[in-house]
This record gives C-alpha cells, sequence and structure tokens, in this order.
C-alpha cells in the first residue's frame, strides 16, 4: 500500500512541476518569440479598441495555457493529496518526513488555490474586459488596470516558481526512504 501511495504522490508532484517547467521554457517564451518573428497584428474579437501588437497575441496565446495548465496543477495536487492520505493510514508509518510533505502540501495548496484562482481569475478578467495597451512603454499613459494586471502578473510568476521549487523539495523528501541510508 506504502508503495501505491507514493507512486500516486510522485506522479502528482511530478505532474505539476512539469507543467510548470514546460509553461515557463517551452510555452510562453515559444509564443512570444514566434508572435514577434511572425510580427503578428490583428484584432481581439472580444475588445475591438485594443491595440494589438506582437506581446498581446504571445500574451493571449500564453494565457488560453496558463488556463489548461491550472488544471493539470490540481489533478497533480488532488494525486498528490490521495497519495498522502494513504500514507499516513497506517499508523506506524507516521514519521517525521511525512509531516513535513504534509504541511509543504498544504502550503503549496494554499499557494495554487491563491494564484490559478484568485490572481489568476482577477488576471483574466482584466484580459477579457479592459482593452490593454502593450504597444505603450511611456509609464505616464499606462492605466490602473494595466498597473494592476503587471502587478498581478508578477506576483502569479513569483508564487508559481515557489510551488516549482515546492515540488522539487517534495520530490526529494519523498525520495528518501528512512533506513536505506547504510553505509558502506
Amino acid at each position: 500500500m506504502q508503495t501505491a501511495a507514493r507512486f500516486l504522490f510522485i506522479l502528482g508532484i511530478s505532474l505539476w512541476l512539469g507543467g510548470i517547467v514546460f509553461l515557463g521554457y517551452g510555452v510562453a517564451p515559444v509564443n512570444f518569440q514566434t508572435s514577434a518573428e511572425w510580427e503578428l497584428e490583428g484584432e481581439n474579437p472580444h475588445l475591438p479598441d485594443q491595440p494589438v501588437n506582437y506581446r498581446t497575441i504571445g500574451g493571449e496565446l500564453t494565457a488560453e495555457s496558463i488556463n489548461r495548465l491550472n488544471h493539470l496543477e490540481l489533478a497533480g495536487f488532488l494525486l498528490a493529496v490521495v497519495g498522502l492520505a494513504i500514507s499516513w493510514y497506517p499508523r506506524w508509518n507516521i514519521n517525521t518526513n511525512l509531516i513535513t510533505r504534509t504541511i509543504l502540501l498544504i502550503a503549496m495548496g494554499a499557494l495554487l488555490f491563491y494564484y490559478s484562482g484568485i490572481i489568476g481569475e482577477r488576471l483574466n478578467e482584466i484580459r477579457t474586459t479592459v482593452p490593454l495597451d502593450f504597444t505603450d512603454t511611456d509609464a505616464s499613459e499606462i492605466h490602473a488596470e494595466q498597473e494592476e494586471f503587471d502587478r498581478l502578473h508578477a506576483r502569479y510568476t513569483r508564487l508559481s516558481s515557489i510551488t516549482a521549487m515546492l515540488c522539487l523539495a517534495q520530490l526529494a523528501l519523498a525520495s528518501w526512504i528512512p533506513g536505506n541510508s547504510k553505509s558502506s
């Protein structure tokens, strides 16, 4: 039963970490780079007054990917929770490692729900209702909603990066098996 618990936990954390890393390395930079290289322009069908350049298009593509990522992160979180719940079942199995992983997973879950639910929802709301202008670099011309968007985007990125580091810590803790560190 502990093997299944460990498998589910590691699968969940790996799915979560893999999603974050792939978005940061394989999706977002590619979307923005391709949009810039192709000099993509167009019209936002939902906000026709929005100035559109490669950053707007790259951002829209990436935002849709982030929404999907949040679903993967939730699936990873739920798998990890099930794995840990099974690990707690035999009372003799409770140790500092399990307690630490549980506390970290609770913190990670709180971070996930904050950055994907609260921050992510507000970012989506701003993105779909306010014509943001990513072509304007003059700070005096930037609207309050765009400043809020930029601030929330930076916070989202920071919190998901912290979560990725916690995923690595979780994998390290899950890989350590007490009693298997015998020296020769």
